[in-house]
């Protein structure tokens, strides 16, 4: 809106135009929001309390960070050195061990090779699906957790 042709003259009160409805103003009837805009009484409104709210930062690392462990009840050694490539091994006791069942192997690396058995062993004779990928001593901790575990095949992990 237009003010009059003549509004009469204020010394250092100027004309304004209102950011949001567009009307003129003297510019003591201005306030300058908090988003910059210059807006009139009518216009104007306080920033929101709720921009000024800081969440509190929540801790959600856990403490004490570990694998789960799976019990090894069922465990054998090695009767005979393995050797690369080998696709069976001769342990002390294969009771505990049958065909399909995930079987790790302590290698000489400090790794435990997981593979699954290939058919019943024949005495202490068990026949693997994955060759060995590293030597195995003699005494070399074997692993047995039966069907119920489902360790990858081929792959080691340090124990």
């Amino acid at each position: 809106m237009a003010h009059s042709l003549n509004p009469g003259y204020i010394p250092g009160d100027y004309w304004m135009v209102c950011d949001v409805c567009g009307f003129d103003y003297r510019w003591s009837q201005m306030r300058k929001r908090w988003d910059g805009a210059w807006v009139c009484a009518k216009d104007w409104e306080p920033h929101n309390p709720q921009d000024f709210v800081k969440a509190r930062k929540e801790k959600i690392a856990v403490p004490v960070a570990r694998p789960s462990q799976v019990d090894f009840t069922n465990s054998t050694t090695l009767a005979v050195a393995g050797v690369i490539g080998d696709l069976t091994i001769t342990v002390a006791s294969a009771t505990s061990i049958s065909d399909e069942d995930s079987i790790g192997i302590g290698l000489d690396d400090g790794t435990v090779q997981w593979t699954t058995v290939n058919g019943d062993p024949v005495g202490a004779l068990v026949t693997l699906t994955g060759s060995l990928i590293d030597e195995a001593a003699i005494g070399n901790t074997v692993y047995t957790v039966g069907d119920s575990f489902s360790a990858p095949k081929t792959t080691t992990a340090h124990l």
